[in-house]
């Protein structure tokens, strides 16, 4: 009795095993399920088991980099991602000065300040000679998003009350005023 939903892998002939996809024919166990697109081919014919090809490894190499430029991509939204969370638990914390409010605002300056400092080791592992120039933006944006998880930290600092903006807060470094005449 055979299912008709198992193959017997081990009985298909040469013809069942290739197929063909942007003008290459690839030579395969089976043939790749619908929708299928390879992006890095096994064995083709045409290199006949030699995949050092310069026409082979060029592409490859090209897909290469874009990976890498987009990886790079990903690791400078990362910390984007971190900034709806920050901002919520600042939220849940209050405007009061309490230690969890505290701790919580300074984790917001001293997170971005050693992930600023480490920028090149987060982007060590996409940078070759032909990305050196395209990884600019990705940095840029990387430490543009620190700062503004920075900003959000300071913006807690106001909402409690510990950032000097009023006038009131210089009181002590101002000079006391010089009184010109009395009334008795």
């Amino acid at each position: 009795m055979s299912n008709k939903w198992r193959i017997d892998f081990t009985n298909l002939s040469d013809q069942a095993r290739r197929y063909e996809s942007r003008g290459q024919i690839y030579i395969v166990d089976a043939p790749p399920p619908p929708g299928y697109a390879a992006s890095v081919p096994a064995i083709t014919s045409s290199s006949k088991g030699n995949l050092k090809n310069k026409k082979d490894v060029q592409p490859i190499e090209k897909d290469q980099e874009t990976l890498k430029i987009k990886k790079a991509w990903d690791a400078a939204l990362s910390p984007g991602k971190n900034i709806p969370m920050n901002a919520f638990m600042l939220w849940m914390s209050g405007n009061g000065v309490q230690i969890f409010s505290v701790m919580i605002t300074g984790m917001l300056f001293f997170q971005p300040i050693k992930a600023l400092m480490g920028i090149d080791s987060v982007f060590e592992r996409y940078e070759s000679p032909k990305t050196r120039q395209l990884l600019i933006w990705p940095k840029l944006v990387y430490v543009a998003l620190q700062l503004l998880t920075m900003a959000l930290g300071l913006y807690k600092c106001s909402s409690m009350g510990l950032l000097p903006t009023a006038t009131s807060d210089w009181l002590a470094f101002m000079e006391p005023k010089q009184v010109i005449e009395y009334s008795i």
